[in-house]
């Protein structure tokens, strides 16, 4: 029973990792969508890390659960066992399903890349030129097959434009590209693979599905916030992204790795965000950010480390003097009668021996 202890618990601790990082998101709800982007990241880079973490970290019993009857020794270790594997061939092929479909988004980009061209808009380099945004392993692309730009890629990524931006004002487009170089700058794409990975590793658990959505949804908003941090009107910049939406006919639908400016997230509750006059926009305070991911960590470790124990059975209590039931008496045996002694014969004397004669030679 080890092994599917160790799964439940698992998925247990990870389950309490995230509700904590609710509770924190709750409290803290005050904080801009950049502020809770990272809190729940790193709620779920603490979670896919919580096997390693109970598998290298010390343990200690925190719970102490009383041991049901006793059964023997074989039953319970056969059942245990032949549980554990069934529950893991069930994990393994849900997260072997959801890393096939991961690993079929990512394969499409390639195509995605082997169809585009790149950008040679005159109108969109020089929008390019104005922002003056530099990252020296940058890609920009342009494709017609898109309605609105997207990126995806860490350590090299792409920028891919739709060629009918041409006919964009220039504000639409200043928007558009300082949304898209605002996740490149803010690195939204390993943020994606995080909560992508922790998705397949706890396909089972809705709690981690939810953090996920989250941080599709936060991302990007705190883009939506630098672009009006950048002097972008709140009423012409959603206009901007409800026209963006609307026009998605005849395009090529948006690949689960990419990330797109009307992609993955509630559009309207971005809307709501964009012209709420009360919302912070301002980056989070790093003072803050760093206190609240360290009390993530510390409760992910303590979750780690605590194992629950199961009690032996008591052993039966000694009863005191008082209570010692009196042990009856033994009945008592009666004596044999006693054997009469055997008179004893007379002793008769043996008759004397008459002496005999000795003759002389």
């Amino acid at each position: 029973m080890t092994d599917l202890m160790m799964l439940v618990s698992i998925g247990l601790k990870t389950s309490l990792v995230v509700a904590a990082a609710g509770l924190l998101s709750l409290a803290l709800r005050r904080q801009s969508a950049a502020f809770g982007h990272v809190l729940w990241t790193a709620a779920l880079a603490l979670c896919v890390l919580m096997p390693l973490a109970i598998l290298l970290l010390p343990s200690h019993d925190v719970i102490a659960l009383p041991s049901g009857p006793t059964l023997p020794l074989p039953l319970p270790r056969v059942r245990g066992s032949e549980w554990a594997r069934a529950v893991l061939t069930v994990w393994f092929i849900g997260s072997s399903v959801v890393l096939l479909r991961e690993l079929l988004a990512t394969i499409g980009l390639a195509r995605w890349r082997r169809h585009a061209t790149p950008l040679t808009s005159t109108r969109w380099l020089a929008t390019l030129a104005r922002i003056g945004f530099d990252h020296p392993r940058l890609q920009v692309l342009q494709s017609q097959h898109v309605a609105g730009p997207c990126t995806w890629g860490v350590m090299q990524p792409v920028l891919l434009l739709p060629t009918t931006g041409d006919a964009w004002p220039e504000s639409a487009r200043y928007a558009a590209l300082m949304h898209e170089l605002a996740h490149i700058e803010r690195r939204d794409a390993a943020s994606t693979i995080v909560a992508r990975l922790a998705c397949a590793l706890y396909w089972f658990n809705p709690l981690v599905w939810l953090a996920a959505e989250r941080i599709r949804s936060l991302q990007e908003r705190a883009c939506d916030d630098a672009v009006l941090r950048a002097g972008a009107m709140p009423s012409d910049y959603a206009q901007f992204l409800l026209d963006v939406a609307a026009d998605a006919s005849g395009v090529t639908r948006l690949s689960r790795a990419t990330i797109g400016m009307t992609h993955g997230s509630s559009l309207r509750a971005r809307i709501v965000a964009i012209l709420d006059p009360q919302a912070s926009r301002s980056p989070p305070q790093r003072a803050r950010l760093v206190a609240t991911c360290a009390s993530l960590l510390v409760l992910t470790i303590l979750l780690a480390t605590a194992s629950v124990a199961i009690e032996p059975p008591p052993l039966p209590p000694i009863p005191s003097t008082a209570q010692v039931p009196e042990v009856p008496e033994l009945p008592r045996i009666p004596k044999l009668p006693r054997i009469p002694d055997l008179p004893v014969p007379p002793v008769v004397p043996e008759p004397p021996v008459p002496p005999v004669p000795v003759t002389s030679p």
